[in-house]
């Protein structure tokens, strides 16, 4: 496994894979949207936490990859810097498998958005004011799967994905 990722994670320059990861994360974004606006799949409150860390990864990977081309004297942090990303892919990857898992009923979900718990979260002023604020998602169901697998599932495999490959990366530039 290695010697094929080997000749991967050299392909570009260590200063370059916050970049990566922010074009990784953006990816997913862009997958989201899609399935939103031309697929009209509504988020549930789960899925919308799971843009705002990758957004988070996004802020990051720009943030740190401008600065290390604008300064190139930052590239011996530049491990670090894909160390942070990393720690927040992790995270990614362990809030999307926790909403995978109560997808799939491996466990109970927030009472606010799941069929086990209360009320779902409603703006009353729709209610009130008689508009239509759109469809209440549930968390617990999911809105598509691709052999058995949520998008929830997908984000977090693709995202432990990036984090691996971002900690290897990060080891590999201290090693250098």
């Amino acid at each position: 496994m290695m010697r094929f990722m080997n000749p991967v994670l050299t392909q570009f320059p260590l200063t370059r894979w916050p970049l990566l990861l922010a074009g990784g994360s953006l990816l997913l974004m862009l997958g989201a949207w899609g399935f939103e606006y031309i697929g009209g799949y509504e988020p549930c409150a789960l899925c919308y936490d799971q843009r705002h860390i990758h957004m988070t990864v996004i802020a990051l990977g720009l943030v740190s990859g401008i600065a290390l081309i604008l300064r190139p004297s930052l590239a011996k942090f530049a491990s670090w810097m894909i160390f942070v990303i990393a720690a927040v892919l992790i995270y990614s990857a362990g809030f999307a498998g926790w909403h995978a898992g109560i997808e799939y009923d491996w466990w109970a979900g927030p009472a606010t958005c799941t069929t086990s718990g209360g009320v779902p979260e409603v703006d009353l002023s729709c209610i009130i004011n008689g508009t239509d604020c759109g469809p209440i998602v549930l968390c617990d169901e999911a809105a598509w799967t691709l052999l058995g697998i949520s998008m929830a599932g997908f984000n977090a495999l693709i995202s432990a994905g990036m984090a691996a490959a971002a900690i290897l990366v990060g080891f590999k530039g201290l090693k250098s």
